[in-house]
C-alpha cells in the first residue's frame, strides 16, 4: 500500500515538473535566437562603421553571414535558428534582421 502511495505521489510531481521542463527549453531557444540576431547586428553595425556602408548586393540573411564571414566579422559561415520551425530573415530596404515562422511571429 504504501509503494503504491509513493508511486501516485511521484506521477503528480513528474505531472507538475515535465511541462515547466517544455516551456524551459523553448524559452532558451528564443533566448539563443535573440543573441544570436544581435551578434549579427553588432557585426553589421561594425561593417558599416568601418566601410561606410552596408554589405553591397545583399538580399537574403544567409548572403548576409556570408558575407560577414567572409570580411571577418563573423566566425560562422551558417547560422540557423533553432526555435523549431524559426528562420531567421533579412529585408534589406529596411536593413534589419528576424526571427520568422511558427506560431508566435
Amino acid at each position: 500500500m504504501e509503494l503504491i502511495v509513493v508511486i501516485a505521489i511521484l506521477g503528480a510531481l513528474a505531472a507538475l515538473v515535465i511541462p515547466r521542463f517544455g516551456g524551459v527549453l523553448e524559452n532558451s531557444q528564443q533566448k539563443t535566437d535573440e543573441a544570436n540576431i544581435r551578434i549579427v547586428e553588432s557585426a553589421l553595425e561594425l561593417y558599416q562603421a568601418e566601410k561606410g556602408a552596408l554589405p553591397p548586393g545583399v538580399d537574403t540573411f544567409n548572403e548576409l553571414i556570408t558575407e560577414l564571414n567572409k570580411v571577418g566579422y563573423l566566425k560562422n559561415t551558417e547560422l540557423a535558428a533553432v526555435s523549431k520551425g524559426k528562420v531567421f530573415t533579412y529585408d534589406p530596404s529596411s536593413k534589419k534582421i528576424s526571427l520568422s515562422g511558427g506560431s508566435s511571429e
